[in-house]
């Protein structure tokens, strides 16, 4: 069946599309790489008897199989297809027959090539895990060489090609359990079909006489002024004849031009640069410099290069860039920080994972990625080379974030890769095994060294690389990558050739009180860089939780909610619901449960950033364990599998904001924080304190200035107060000109949380006693005026919602929402400037909100609220 799509595209190879010119220089772009995304078909080889050589000619018949598109693993296909439905509602992930994918499964589609004299390539860009290929009935690539999730295959397909349509077919087989590949750790299940399939693109390359791969574009800066940067861009140069050529390879970066004569001998591959001593057009003034969005703009260039032969472009490549430089420092207190463009950097941010299927669209990358900036993080950290197609890291450049990009824990631990674990060192020792990550990082290197947004390679999470493999890393990365740095793990480690790490990695894992990142001083506190940690679990809103909880098991909590909690140590909330009952009271009823654990969500959450922030002049980076889900789950995460954020992602927005006014639970303090680069001066904070019935016992002003980076006590809560068992504090941060710059409230208990410090283990502090809420439930009903505008303009809705408490006690976090007029279900992804906010008496709030009509769905928006104890 032809392949109308695909054959379109690709018989567009070799048009010329784009001609520029500067003074005398012709400037010419062929398309030379296409995707071929949709056509394919996939079956199980159970299902088949024909072999490769017959499926992959024309006359073969497919059409019975399972339509696709590719990136698509078998069991997003199988999901697409409608074979599972509701797969994520209770166990029924666990009831599917994995043995429908312990066998082979094909993929079958076709293409059009024009002029089957060309050079044409095929790119696998992720193929899980081996795979016998075959091209017009000819066996062009074998499982028993062609294998590995990460590795990306270019072959050269010219001497099967023909003129028209082209038959491709692959038979893919699962990675076995001893094969380091793509998988989840303790936070999902693995799908059932191991992830096999193609994971990433498949894409058709086309070229004459020469071409040009892995182009690469660095760049050196003055970090002093920003006034110039000197740019250095390599590329391989290949001849595909077996003659000798002499030709000329052309660069372009917006208006600057430069070329290079070469001659390439027969079947040649070499590299080519232009650096900044011969070419002086590459060192650039007024560059527009790459920031994080919070830093400034995230500007990128393109680079495009041509090589061509007796005045034909035989092969156009391009690739966006961006200028701007990244290095790695130690601090006084012996932890290791990072700079971008010269500048030191707090790291916040979160560990991603990609959903448990690898079909995550970029609406939903983008959006996840547009949630971390809305909660005031700079940085993504990957554990394993997350994202079904570069997409994901084009989408970090142009948002301004950091990756944190490299290596998986999963080839650690015996319960994910079946070999022989080690204390210090990954279980990666064969030749065999160290040469197939070699090539996965190369390619790597290769595909993603152009983004701005990686700062990092991260070699190891939880342990080392072996000595051999580490000091091969160092050759790899000093001829293809010079432009940031390695971290060997994110561990504390002590590498025989690399030195400390400097980093940590201590917990904890589980439910701490928010004062234990103020009180610990040994393992995951306020200090240097803890590359993954968090308070625990963030219980989801109802709304969610019956997305994964069937109606009989959605009370009291049971083994359905383990089910969808973590692996090993985190198959249980237990030490949640200890911690939430002791301090908030038992409930008795889910609704209850699930809303009032936002209270527990947001004030750890907050607590976290803050004393990252206010403990600034030793701390270098944090990373919440985790951004998002792979499946729907009830922890580490700021929101759910379907964009529901949860309060912890507004605790976070609130404490990791760069200026910010915040509660300091181990010295019972007020401090202004200033994360930015520049001095702060003339700000004013306001700081009240109420009583459990609204009246105000303490009231104080005063003026912060603050050098860059830094923070100021401003104020500590005075002992001799009348506080009732639970007060409230409210914190706002002005600048000179009176406009609000900060706004915190927090709950405070006279009965303090006690971490139990003695008895931490690898993933937990344990606590001995804990501060009491439960007075909460007794606070004064309270009924707030609201009024709400919901604009839709072009597509793009505005939400503005006002509150009103005229009373004379506090409004307890109040939850904001925007529903479908039909279903109820609340519209996402959303952004709010703020949620689950309280009010003391007399006070106004104005709140906006933003979402796409496309979330939408048919319906009309409403707004909907509650509160802890608001009367509607």
């Amino acid at each position: 069946m032809k392949n109308i799509f695909n054959q379109i595209v690709l018989m567009t190879t070799l048009l010329i599309v784009l001609t520029r010119c500067s003074n005398d220089d012709h400037f010419q772009s062929v398309i030379s790489e296409s995707q071929l995304k949709d056509g394919w078909y996939i079956e199980s080889s159970a299902k088949v008897s024909a072999t490769g050589d017959i499926i992959s000619k024309g006359n073969y018949d497919a059409s019975k199989w399972y339509k696709a598109s590719v990136p698509s693993t078998v069991m997003a296909a199988l999901i697409a297809n409608g074979e599972y439905s509701d797969v994520f509602m209770g166990d029924n992930i666990s009831k599917v027959d994995t043995s429908r994918f312990r066998t082979s499964w094909w993929y079958r589609t076709s293409f059009s090539v024009v002029n089957a004299e060309k050079t044409t390539e095929l790119i696998f860009e992720g193929i899980n895990y081996r795979a016998n290929i075959w091209l017009n009935g000819s066996k062009i690539a074998s499982a028993d060489t062609l294998f590995g999730g990460f590795r990306i295959f270019k072959i050269n397909v010219s001497e099967f090609t023909v003129a028209g349509e082209n038959f491709l077919a692959l038979e893919v087989f699962h990675p076995r359990k001893d094969e380091p590949s793509i998988g989840f750790v303790d936070w999902a299940p693995m799908s059932p079909d191991r992830l096999m399939g193609l994971w990433r693109p498949v894409k058709v390359k086309t070229s004459g006489e020469t071409s040009l791969d892995n182009i690469f574009v660095y760049s050196k800066i003055d970090k002093e002024g920003f006034r110039s940067a000197e740019l250095y861009v390599s590329a391989e140069v290949v001849n595909n004849t077996s003659g000798s050529i002499k030709s000329v390879v052309k660069g372009r970066i917006e208006n600057i031009s430069f070329q290079k004569k070469i001659t390439l001998g027969p079947n040649e591959r070499k590299q080519i640069l232009f650096n900044p001593s011969d070419f002086p057009q590459l060192k650039i003034e007024n560059p527009r410099i790459w920031w994080t969005y919070d830093m400034g703009k995230p500007e990128l260039y393109e680079v495009a290069l041509n090589i061509e032969n007796r005045g034909v472009v035989s092969y156009s490549g391009k690739t966006r860039f961006g200028i701007r430089e990244v290095e790695d420092y130690i601090n006084p207190g012996g932890h290791r920080g990072y700079k971008l463009n010269g500048i030191e950097v707090l790291i916040k941010g979160g560990g991603w994972v990609d959903g448990m299927f690898l079909n995550d669209t970029e609406e939903k990358v983008k959006a996840q990625m547009e949630y971390a900036k809305h909660a005031n993080m700079n940085t993504i950290r990957l554990e394993g080379f997350w994202g079904n197609s570069e997409r994901f890291y084009e989408l970090a450049d142009e948002l301004g974030l950091l990756i944190m990009a490299g290596w998986s824990c999963q080839w650690e631990w015996g319960g994910y890769l079946a070999k022989p674990e080690e204390e210090t060192f990954m279980s990666i020792r064969t030749p065999e095994d160290i040469k197939l990550i070699l090539n996965y990082t190369r390619d790597h290197i290769n595909w993603l060294r152009n983004h701005p947004s990686i700062f990092v390679w991260v070699m190891g999470s939880d342990k080392l690389p072996r000595p051999e493999l580490e000091e091969q890393y160092h050759i790899l990365f000093g001829k293809l990558d010079p432009s940031r740095p390695l971290l060997m793990s994110c561990k504390s480690q002590n590498s025989t050739i690399s030195g400390k790490t400097a980093v940590k990695m201590n917990g904890p894992y589980d439910y701490i009180s928010p004062n234990y990142w103020y009180l610990d001083k040994e393992n995951g506190g306020a200090f240097g860089f803890n590359t993954e940690t968090g308070p625990g679990p963030q219980v989801p809103t109802l709304e969610v939780l019956r997305s994964m909880i069937p109606e009989n098991k959605l009370w009291p909590v049971n083994d359905m909610w383990s089910f969808h909690c973590g692996r090993g140590a985190f198959k249980t909330l237990d030490r949640y619901i200890t911690a939430f009952d002791k301090r908030y009271g038992k409930q008795t009823n889910v609704e209850d449960f699930t809303f009032k654990s936002q209270a527990s969500n947001l004030e750890a959450m907050r607590a976290m950033f803050e004393a990252f922030a206010i403990n600034r002049s030793n701390t270098t980076g944090i990373i919440q364990w985790m951004y998002n889900s792979a499946w729907p789950k009830l922890i580490w995460q700021f929101w759910d599998y379907n964009l529901l954020p949860n309060a912890s992602f507004y605790g976070a927005r609130n404490g990791a904001r760069n200026l910010n006014i915040s509660y300091n639970y181990g010295d019972n303090s007020v401090y202004a924080v200033n994360l930015t680069p520049n001095e702060k001066s003339n700000l004013k904070a306001d700081i009240k304190i109420f009583n459990m019935n609204g009246k105000l016992i303490g009231d104080r002003q005063e003026v912060a200035a603050m050098k860059p980076n830094s923070s100021e006590k401003l104020y500590t809560l005075p002992a001799d107060l009348p506080y009732t068992k639970v007060y409230f504090l409210k914190l706002q941060l002005s600048d000179a000109q009176g406009n609000l710059i900060a706004d915190n409230f927090y709950w405070l208990s006279t009965k303090p949380d006690v971490p139990d410090f003695k008895n931490t283990t690898w993933f937990y502090t344990p606590m001995a006693e804990y501060a009491d809420f439960t007075g909460l439930d007794k606070l004064p009903k309270v009924k707030l005026e609201t009024d709400n505008s919901i604009i839709n303009n072009n597509g793009e809705y505005e939400v503005t919602v006002k509150l009103n408490n005229n009373s004379e006690n506090i409004a307890f976090l109040v939850e904001l929402r925007i529903a479908g007029d039909k279903t109820g279900k609340s519209v996402v992804p959303v952004i709010w400037d703020d949620n689950y906010v309280s009010l003391v008496p007399g006070e106004t709030r104005v709140i906006k909100a933003r979402f796409h009509a496309s979330s939408l769905n048919g319906e009309s928006p409403v707004f909907r609220f509650k509160g802890w104890n608001v009367v509607n």
